[in-house]
């Protein structure tokens, strides 16, 4: 059941050509006879390959991991070829387990087989045209990010505008408050002055009324007078003509017309000085309502004002209410910002990684496998020197047990005696002790 496990695959398997066609693609000279006879040197270079293709793990990352965990040991070059290939491998487990290869082992590197050679090449081959399939979704979302990137700019932009735009409104808001509550006092002092004035109006227009009636009867009674006068004085010219009598009765008649024409021009000039009072309380009149029609005026440009001022707090309440709108929609539209920001972020630094990675691979590539090739042969000869040491080194080991081993039982021993001499000491103190305290008591 096991091996039924080990064999399942969830990928199609590749033919030769194919598998050759993507080694070609990586640079790498493998033959067909390479794939059916598969030696560890070859199949180390081509799992290298697919490692710095796929997964953008270089040979010189592997050596500074390697050398980052043995700087702190002693004798550190007898261990790193250990870790240098344990390392190595465990980047190669980690890429098949994503090519959903779950029994990859060490040997498949050192004494690989070609059914297990083949099987593991075609999850490799998968792995990549998978990958190759979706390097355009992953462009296409590149370009996505460049497109929000940009729009969020724009956003940015426009947003400090209104906030500027906001500012500047409530600057030249701060800056007209004085003058607005000056125009709301004077509104209210002249609101004030036009109530006195409208009640000051009503009583003259009154008074004005009162004297129109008077100066029509006075009017009226003068031209009565001038009226009866010219009479008068025709019937006193007719009968001055006409009527001969005695001297005395015609002056008396003529002193009592002139003590009559007297009276009726004091009466007249009574008349007069009245019209002439109330010509000048008409021009008082007139004066007020010039005074009034200025009053007026002004307080219909104080109404203007107010109306111009209850405009413009309307206008600042719907900016205020446009603040408060922008503001949610700039809450909003930052937090989306951020996660759009987040998301270029860690498209960006994917992206970065993948051209750096694949920029530096293509440059150092081929190089470093041909490099890689004659430092593996160096390695194994030097493995296989450094494991006589290590194994010279562990006979020494063993030796160094035995005696340390030794030296202990003797220490053991000693230490055994020694506890015996001590007891044998303490029972002989103890006993001469008491010796010592029974002759004290006798005494």
């Amino acid at each position: 059941m096991a091996t039924t496990d080990q064999n399942y695959t969830s990928f199609p398997a590749v033919t030769t050509d194919e598998l050759l066609s993507v080694l070609h693609e990586l640079n790498l000279s493998v033959t067909a006879e390479d794939v059916a006879k598969p030696q560890g040197g070859m199949v180390q270079k081509v799992y290298l390959a697919f490692l710095d293709t796929l997964a953008g793990t270089m040979p010189d990352m592997l050596e500074k991991q390697r050398d980052a965990l043995c700087e702190g040991m002693e004798h550190k070059e007898i261990y790193e070829d250990g870790v240098a290939w344990l390392l190595f491998f465990r980047e190669v487990r980690a890429m098949m387990e994503a090519a959903t290869v779950h029994d990859f082992h060490l040997q498949d590197l050192t004494r690989p087989t070609p059914k297990r050679f083949k099987r593991h090449m075609s999850a490799l081959v998968n792995f990549f045209r998978f990958r190759s399939d979706r390097l355009a979704e992953f462009d296409e979302l590149v370009l996505e990010t460049e497109d929000l990137e940009t729009r969020r700019l724009e956003w940015e932009e426009s947003m400090d505008r209104t906030r500027q735009a906001i500012a500047e409104i409530v600057a030249r808001r701060k800056h007209d408050e004085p003058r607005v509550k000056q125009l709301q006092e004077e509104n209210l002092s002249h609101s004030d002055k036009l109530l006195e004035m409208k009640k000051e109006q009503g009583r003259l227009l009154a008074e004005v009324d009162a004297l129109k009636s008077d100066k029509a009867e006075a009017i009226q009674k003068q031209t009565d007078i001038q009226y009866q006068l010219q009479i008068v004085a025709t019937e006193l010219h007719k009968l001055q003509t006409r009527i001969v009598t005695r001297p005395e009765e015609i002056k008396q008649q003529v002193q009592d017309m002139q003590v009559q024409v007297h009276g009726e021009r004091a009466a007249l000039g009574e008349s007069e000085r009245k019209v002439r009072e109330w010509r000048a309380k008409m021009d008082v009149l007139v004066r007020l309502d010039d005074e009034i029609a200025t009053s007026i005026r002004a307080m219909e440009q104080v109404a203007a004002d107010m109306e111009r001022t209850a405009q413009e707090a309307r206008v600042l309440q719907d900016m205020k209410a446009t603040m408060a709108s922008r503001t949610q929609e700039q809450s909003t539209q930052m937090h989306r910002m951020e996660q759009l920001d987040r998301q270029v972020k860690s498209a960006t630094e994917r992206l970065e990684r993948a051209r750096h990675d694949l920029e530096a691979a293509r440059a150092h590539r081929q190089a470093k496998l041909q490099a890689l090739g004659a430092r593996l042969s160096d390695v194994s000869r030097l493995r296989k020197e450094r494991h006589a040491m290590a194994e010279i080194k562990h006979h020494e080991a063993v030796d160094m047990e035995r005696q340390l081993a030794t030296v202990m039982q003797e220490h053991e021993e000693h230490y055994g005696q020694m506890q015996l001499e001590k007891d044998a000491l303490s029972r002989t103190a103890t006993a001469y002790m008491d010796a010592i305290a029974r002759a004290l008591s006798l005494g």
